[in-house]
């Protein structure tokens, strides 16, 4: 497709000596300034992914796939078998019965609102099993807490340590309506690696928590059912539709895409606006390109003249300016699909150095959720990326390309 002196050419003006040397400069200047495009887009893409998986995944390690609710306030134990039985045809999902309420932790004249969460703990599989950091499940039904570590560690409470706890359920006494107490001892704590869940949740025995909110035996407010999978949420779903309508349950399923709606729309709308945002960064670079070749071009009038005259086409003049545009766009999507990928394999080494000589915290899971940056690289969206950047630098060098092609060299030669 190229002849000798084309490739010669097409060298020369893209490297050109020291002398000449202004496509060098440009050449160089919109090489770093594609690259460092393409590196920031990938970079922020793959954290944004990152964030995103990891965020989805913890949720639903401590949020069930699917919670079902009764309408009447309660589940009957005649309910949740019903449930259990007709799910049983499901392989790899785990049903929980637990028991949620709200309420208040107390030590020391420091209160805080919690979450609670009431469970059996027989169930091997229970998520909060692999996510213990010291001590153990609950043994004893009446007395015992577990609570998460950003808790523990704002209360300054330890193993073994006592704490009180409130529910909004009052007794009626002779001194009127009295909120219910009870002291319970710590015997675990657990690290989820979500601030909001560490710092905002404790775990109970169901027993405990009939008793605190007022609850029949072997009842309970919700059955949170954990599958291996997400993609046979909605089939999972509708079974229990089916099964509450065959029934005449008054129950009602609900998916954690649901109950996570408003999360993973600005998720989604994020990664797009930033993806829009830093596309941009490239389309600037790429008018270097545009700008840089219309002035090289004006520049090489002579040369192209010349170049003509002794029987170089139009088709040759288009020929070389058009691939030198190409080869800078191509060289800095390469040089910043590698810094990319290179920068975010090695992001959480980089985000420990950066601490480390800072002497600060860049990423605060008080305010990110997560207590570390994470980063996953999709393959499809770095090639989209890569050849969304190229195809802007080929689209940059159309113009200035044509406008070398079209110098008349006896204008140009008698000019200068």
């Amino acid at each position: 497709m190229y002849s000798k002196s084309e490739r010669l050419l097409i060298t020369r003006f893209l490297f050109s000596k020291k002398t000449d040397g202004y496509i060098s400069i440009f050449s160089w200047f919109s090489i770093i300034g594609i690259s460092l495009g393409v590196a920031a887009i990938i970079i922020v893409m793959s954290v944004m992914n990152g964030f995103r998986i990891d965020l989805t995944k913890r949720l639903l390690g401590i949020n069930s796939h699917i919670t079902i609710f009764s309408n009447n306030q309660f589940i009957n134990y005649e309910e949740s078998q019903i449930i259990k039985k007709n799910l049983k045809d499901f392989n790899h999902i785990n049903i929980l019965e637990s028991i949620e309420t709200n309420g208040l932790i107390i030590k020391n004249n420091v209160s805080k609102g919690v979450l609670i969460r009431g469970y059996k703990y027989t169930n091997k599989e229970h998520y909060l099993l692999n996510s213990l950091i010291e001590g153990s499940v609950i043994s004893d039904k009446n007395s015992e807490v577990i609570i998460g570590d950003s808790l523990a560690s704002s209360l300054n409470v330890e193993i073994g340590d006592k704490i009180k706890i409130a529910i909004p359920k009052s007794d009626n006494t002779i001194l009127g309506n009295i909120p219910r107490f009870k002291t319970l001892s710590i015997v675990g704590i657990f690290d989820f690696g979500l601030y909001e869940y560490d710092n905002n949740l404790i775990f109970i025995h169901s027993t405990l928590a009939r008793k605190l909110t007022l609850i029949n035996n072997n009842d309970y407010n919700k059955i949170e059912i954990f599958s291996s999978g997400t993609g046979n949420i909605n089939k999972i779903k509708n079974q229990i539709i089916n099964i509450i309508n065959n029934n005449n349950l008054n129950l009602t399923p609900i998916t954690w895409k649901e109950r996570n709606l408003s999360l993973i729309n600005a998720l989604k709308v994020e990664k797009n606006v930033m993806f829009l945002i830093l596309t941009l960064i490239i389309l600037i670079a790429s008018m270097n390109i545009i700008s840089g070749l219309i002035i090289f071009v004006k520049e090489k009038n002579k040369d192209i003249g010349i170049l003509k005259t002794f029987g170089l086409g139009d088709f040759g003049i288009l020929k070389i300016f058009f691939t030198i545009g190409i080869l800078i766009g191509f060289i800095g999507a390469s040089l910043g699909l590698f810094i990319g990928i290179v920068f975010t394999l090695n992001i959480k080494h980089i985000q420990n150095f950066l601490e480390k000589i800072l002497d600060t915290k860049l990423f605060a899971e008080e305010i990110y959720y997560l207590s570390s940056l994470p980063s996953e690289i999709s393959t499809k969206e770095v090639l989209i990326v890569f050849f969304t950047s190229i195809a802007i630098s080929i689209f940059s060098t159309i113009f200035p390309a044509i406008r070398s092609a079209k110098i008349d060299p006896i204008k140009t030669i008698r000019s200068e």
